[in-house]
């Protein structure tokens, strides 16, 4: 049995050796999609949203959109660039000020109640909230739309679980 698998292993290995590690979207953006591939799509769909999104780039080259909802300034990071372009997913994120009670058991008790957002402590203490989202081959207004409610629910939600867990929102 083991030298059945250890030969199925081998013989499988040669093909998938060179298999890109993760996807990339090289393709044009379909018409009438949202495409991390196509920052100008995303920020569209953002406005369209009722979001005022600026386009900027990160320390890296990539695109990044800074945007504002529920009281937070967020931003929409771009990620799986190659050479800062072709990117293949978004993701959505605020990041909080450094205060004691932002704790990891804090970020745990969000996790453990919510969905699609999750909250995590970076190494020098800042609680963080993100929601990642996948664009290759595009997300149709519809879809994106609903991902945008879902983030900005969301935010508008962890004002009141903030205040209910430690009794107040922390600044963003």
């Amino acid at each position: 049995m083991r030298l059945t698998l250890l030969a199925a292993i081998a013989f499988a290995f040669p093909f998938f050796a060179d298999a890109p590690a993760a996807a990339q979207d090289r393709e044009p953006c379909p018409a009438d999609l949202i495409c991390a591939s196509a920052p100008a799509t995303v920020m569209a769909a953002l406005e369209k949203a009722g979001l005022k999104p600026e386009l900027s780039t990160d320390k890296t080259g990539d695109p990044l959109i800074a945007s504002e909802e529920a009281a937070y300034r967020f931003e929409v990071s771009f990620y799986g660039c190659e050479k800062n372009e072709d990117c293949d997913s978004l993701r959505f994120e605020v990041q909080f000020q450094k205060e004691d009670n932002g704790t990891i058991a804090l970020a745990n008790k969000w996790n453990a109640n919510h969905r699609f957002i999750q909250a995590s402590v970076k190494d020098d203490g800042r609680f963080v909230m993100a929601y990642d989202l996948g664009t290759i081959g595009g997300i149709n207004a519809r879809n994106f739309q609903d991902s945008v409610d879902w983030w900005t629910s969301m935010l508008a939600e962890a004002g009141k679980f903030f205040e209910a867990e430690v009794g107040a929102k922390p600044a963003a």
